[in-house]
């Protein structure tokens, strides 16, 4: 009797302990330390296109009018600037000169990308980014959001339980994630 209490006392102060560092301080690196991802064996344009034709068979993925359904990766140049200007003159002259050194974050390296499942009357927020290997995209689920209020979201692996979550991220890797490489593969197949 002494043991199976002491077994069950560790058993939950483990599983106390566990659930308080995933949704108090999450992964330790970077700007989304508590997003789901999936890396993709398939290069981002390919994941994007398969994102795109999705929408074309359900157009519920389209996200409301205020919101940008797959964004544009920022470069990280200012064009209009002086040192951007004075490239563009050198470069008329000199095909070989040197871009000049850019502004890297990792906002810089996302395209985000936001789904919608209208019978749920939920907004996913989402994002790709190329890893090195281009044959390889992650693709991460960060939060979702009730569509008659986007700006109240939770985010994934910390703002639900854990059962409730590991519900999110296997509805969300079956209803997206399954679907986005069954769409590569078959724009595979097709040679798309």
């Amino acid at each position: 009797m002494v043991i199976s209490w002491c077994n069950l006392s560790l058993f939950l102060f483990s599983f106390g302990a566990n659930e308080f560092l995933r949704r108090k301080i999450g992964g330790f690196a970077g700007s989304y330390p508590f997003v789901e991802y999936w890396d993709i064996q398939a290069s981002e344009e390919e994941v994007i296109a398969a994102i795109k034709e999705l929408n074309k068979v359900n157009p519920n993925f389209q996200p409301p009018n205020n919101f940008e359904f797959i964004s544009k990766r920022d470069t990280g140049y200012i064009w209009t600037s002086y040192e951007m200007k004075e490239y563009l003159e050198k470069l008329k002259t000199d095909s070989l000169t040197p871009l000049p050194k850019k502004m890297t974050t990792a906002l810089r390296l996302l395209v985000y990308v936001n789904l919608v499942l209208s019978r749920h009357k939920r907004n996913l927020n989402t994002w790709t980014r190329p890893e090195f290997n281009s044959s390889v995209t992650t693709f991460a689920f960060v939060s979702l959001s009730s569509l008659d209020n986007q700006t109240e979201y939770r985010l994934i692996n910390r703002d639900f339980w854990y059962i409730a979550n590991k519900r999110q991220i296997n509805k969300f890797k079956r209803t997206i994630v399954d679907k986005i490489q069954e769409q590569i593969d078959k724009n595979r197949k097709s040679g798309t």
